[in-house]
């Protein structure tokens, strides 16, 4: 019997039915297969595809839970071709698993078959917008570079505004906006370097929070080639590197370590310059300093009528005095 899925006011027909997995062939265009995947050029078998996917740890965890549960209880969606197989369109780590599963127990029907959605005609912009649907408000989330993908897609090849990414993402307009900068950042780097992998988005999206570095992408040529060389050769390895980043765009020195020998030597002289740094101890002091020098003349006055603020104030002072006089320091 015929089931119909409403997308934008346009009923799409769909039969639920039971299928064999090994009728599935899995899409490698689906979003989750290129984070997989990352990069490739070439041409993929389905066996290749199918290794790929199950060398994930998280695949095969989704396989202990399938074996858990007796079986896939979510249907997959799939769009039937004309020689009676079903492409996958979602469902891709659902499939193998399966396939792997079936494998083990040849005999065991819960593995071999797969609940499934499928469609005959289902245009990609109605299939981009229902995968929405079931990954951003689903309880399936997307991670992060599918999310981007998705905006992209939709903003770009889909004329979607700002407003309808906002009201069916559920995401604000900036995040929206961040989320497109760095799609597109991501997509430039590729193109410079074809075979590095998505999984570097990641990188993209904390420089594109860094309005100094986002800037400098998007409007310093020099700086955007010099900035995918480090990503390239590691020398911007985590995320904590690019949030690290603008200190070290403000220190000459610093920059020219980071060129030639990474965040590390890059920060180790921003280190010798500011302690405070690397040292919970000496950003203490540091941010003593500041507050105590900016106090105001309110703060200051609050001393003469309060006995316990008078003795943290001595307290500071014995304090300062015993860790110098320890360290053999001499105060002036």
């Amino acid at each position: 019997m015929l089931e119909y899925l409403t997308v934008q006011g346009v009923q799409i027909p769909y039969k639920r039915a039971t299928i064999p997995v090994t009728k599935c062939r899995l899409d490698p265009n689906n979003p989750r297969i290129q984070y997989i995947l990352g990069q490739m050029n070439t041409f993929i078998t389905e066996n290749e595809l199918d290794q790929i996917i199950w060398k994930k740890d998280s695949v095969k965890a989704l396989s202990q839970q399938i074996m858990q549960n007796g079986g896939v209880k979510d249907a997959i969606i799939v769009q039937e071709t004309a020689d009676g197989e079903y492409i996958v369109r979602e469902g891709n780590c659902r499939v193998t698993s399966c396939k792997h599963l079936s494998s083990e127990y040849p005999n065991d029907f819960r593995f071999n078959q797969i609940p499934a959605m499928i469609f005959t005609d289902i245009s990609e912009e109605h299939l981009a917008i229902h995968l929405v649907d079931l990954h951003v408000s689903g309880k399936i989330e997307w991670d992060s570079y599918e999310k981007a993908q998705k905006v992209h897609e939709l903003h770009i090849k889909y004329g979607k505004p700002y407003e309808w990414l906002s009201m069916n993402m559920r995401l604000s307009k900036s995040k929206i906006s961040q989320l497109l900068a760095s799609y597109q950042q991501m997509d430039d780097y590729l193109k410079v370097y074809p075979t590095e992998s998505i999984r570097k988005f990641s990188r993209f999206s904390e420089a594109i929070k860094k309005k100094i570095i986002r800037e400098k992408l998007e409007h310093d040529g020099k700086f955007k080639d010099t900035f995918y060389r480090w990503l390239k050769e590691d020398k911007l390895s985590d995320n904590h590197h690019i949030r690290g980043l603008p200190k070290i765009l403000e220190n000459p020195s610093a920059l020219d370590a980071l060129d030639k020998g990474g965040y590390d030597a890059a920060y180790s002289i921003l280190v010798k310059n500011d302690p405070a740094l690397d040292s919970y101890l000496f950003s203490s002091i540091k941010n003593a300093i500041e507050n105590i020098e900016g106090a105001s003349m309110v703060e200051m006055q609050e001393f003469r009528n309060d006995a316990k603020k008078v003795s943290m104030l001595q307290d500071l002072y014995r304090a300062t005095q015993n860790l110098a006089n320890i360290s053999q320091v001499a105060l002036i």
